[in-house]
């Protein structure tokens, strides 16, 4: 599978459809489970493709230039767009057999990690117009891209289904709010097509 959609989304499927029992009794034992998952402001663009979840073909090439176009940029998007439409879709089939844990996803704007900069180096990143490594000079820090996250995990008012991302300009940097997902983020066919593809890939059915 591509490197990508395996460590941000496909990996996770596996690993909660083997544990979900365990969530599962935490909920019972104490009324709040949640299942957390971390997206990305790189989820806004084109919709989901069923040829990003399966094995083979070189998706695009090799482009690193993250505002025109290149196809690692592509894949990265792909990843974190599953992400939040993999929110929704736990959602509405956790409300389908009446179980209360909670999904909920987050993203931490523009932070300051080690992941821009070993991107860069490993040439998964452009310099330049269409870099763009210089737009990190105007990103928060790692703590408090780590405050959306938080709040998804400990909040006392956190309900099922929701997203919080930063309240700032476009969603860079600030305190974590709730936002609205735009239609593609929750588009049940989008759902249940990451959903079949998902499963096809881990060889087993979940939910």
């Amino acid at each position: 599978f591509d490197i990508q959609m395996q460590t941000n989304h496909l990996s996770h499927f596996l690993l909660l459809s083997l544990i979900f029992p365990l969530i599962e009794t935490a909920q019972d034992k104490r009324n709040d489970a949640r299942i957390i998952t971390h997206s990305s402001l790189a989820r806004q663009g084109s919709a989901l493709q069923a040829k990003y979840f399966q094995q083979g073909g070189n998706l695009g090439g090799d482009g690193s230039s993250m505002m025109c176009g290149g196809a690692r940029w592509e894949r990265y998007h792909q990843t974190k767009l599953a992400n939040c439409v993999f929110t929704h879709a736990l959602n509405k089939r956790l409300k389908k057999i009446n179980c209360n844990i909670k999904s909920v996803c987050a993203a931490p704007g523009l932070s300051t990690t080690n992941l821009q900069q070993n991107t860069f180096n490993n040439g998964g990143m452009s310099d330049g117009c269409c870099g763009n490594i210089f737009i990190m000079k105007y990103a928060q820090s790692a703590a408090d891209g780590s405050l959306g996250i938080l709040k998804a995990s400990f909040g006392n008012d956190v309900q099922s289904g929701e997203f919080y991302e930063p309240q700032g300009l476009t969603g860079i940097g600030g305190l974590p709010t709730l936002i609205t997902n735009s239609k593609s983020e929750i588009n049940e066919k989008q759902g249940d097509l990451l959903w079949k593809c998902s499963e096809e890939a881990i060889k087993a059915t979940w939910l």
